[in-house]
């Protein structure tokens, strides 16, 4: 089976992030009378393989790269002790799809529940579906942590806005910052229709236009001077944009994210957390272990560069 290889160099550090919070998760909820769930909605193979340059032997001879596995975050969450109360896996891959059925046999003590199909339909049908704040006849209500770590633009504000809506999950969302100004050039000629549908169904607004040029007029045709109608947003503005969307959905809190880098440098995504119940005490506990994580994630930031 093909090894399933992805991520860049702030991988590990996004990887960390999340296994710290649902550590901290797992064991502040361990007393509590919630059932508690984890849902991956790109949850990939399970593990990820890098290939790390090989070193130097002798002058400028080089040893063969090597292909090291670790674990992704599929295997993260199912090895958080105390354990969840069930793992939902989410994968439209086929090959990797198998292989988090593989992972599912692998720990026969979880109670893991693998998905095959589009993250943002399935994720959608289960916020909608879930029994989250419970009552007397089904018992106890449901919290959880759910993770988006889109390839790219997948994630979809129609999922977003139905995760906020739970008021019960706290949402760790890996935002494709690199796909935004992609999407967006600075040569507002070269926005086409499907760039710009693509930046409304993630927005899920249509007011960055505005925001991010200089011509008010939505009319590619109005976008002839470029000059005049230059994307003026740098990606500073850009994330703040995010936050600011963000932060019309969820009742909770929006926390300031970390950015993460491509190899050579440019920001590749931003990572940000949510909390959707607005409970002051649910945002009181979620927010304080998420900043502390958040916090370290900068600091290890700066002292690389």
């Amino acid at each position: 089976m093909t090894s399933h290889i992805f991520g860049g160099p702030d991988t590990p550090k996004k990887l960390r992030c999340l296994q710290k919070y649902l550590q901290a998760f797992a064991i502040a909820l361990r007393d509590q009378q919630f059932a508690c769930v984890y849902i991956d909605a790109f949850a990939g193979s399970g593990s990820r393989t890098e290939v790390r340059p090989g070193i130097p032997l002798f002058g400028s001879e080089l040893a063969e790269p090597e292909e090291v596995t670790t674990p992704g975050s599929a295997r993260i969450a199912i090895e958080i002790n105390p354990p969840m109360h069930s793992i939902v896996l989410i994968e439209q891959d086929s090959a990797r799809f198998a292989q988090l059925q593989a992972l599912k046999a692998e720990y026969p003590d979880r109670q893991i529940i693998p998905r095959q199909g589009d993250a943002n339909e399935l994720v959608q049908r289960l916020c909608r579906g879930m029994k989250w704040r419970g009552s007397e006849k089904i018992g106890r209500g449901v919290r959880g942590v759910i993770f988006l770590d889109p390839y790219g633009m997948e994630v979809s504000w129609a999922t977003v806005k139905a995760i906020a809506d739970t008021e019960a999950l706290d949402c760790w969302y890996f935002f494709p910052l690199s796909g935004l100004y992609r999407n967006a050039p600075r040569d507002p000629t070269k926005l086409s229709s499907g760039k710009q549908a693509s930046l409304d169904r993630v927005l899920g607004a249509t007011d960055w236009r505005e925001r991010w040029y200089d011509h008010k007029n939505t009319s590619r045709d109005m976008f002839e001077d470029a000059d005049q109608a230059i994307r003026r947003a740098d990606v500073d503005a850009i994330e703040r944009y995010v936050k600011e969307r963000l932060q019309t959905a969820f009742k909770g809190a929006v926390l300031d994210p970390v950015r993460l880098h491509h190899k050579n440098g440019p920001p590749l995504a931003s990572l940000f957390f949510a909390v959707s119940n607005p409970s002051p005490p649910a945002v009181a506990l979620a927010t304080r272990m998420a900043s502390h994580i958040l916090s370290s994630g900068r600091s290890s930031q700066t002292r690389s560069r």
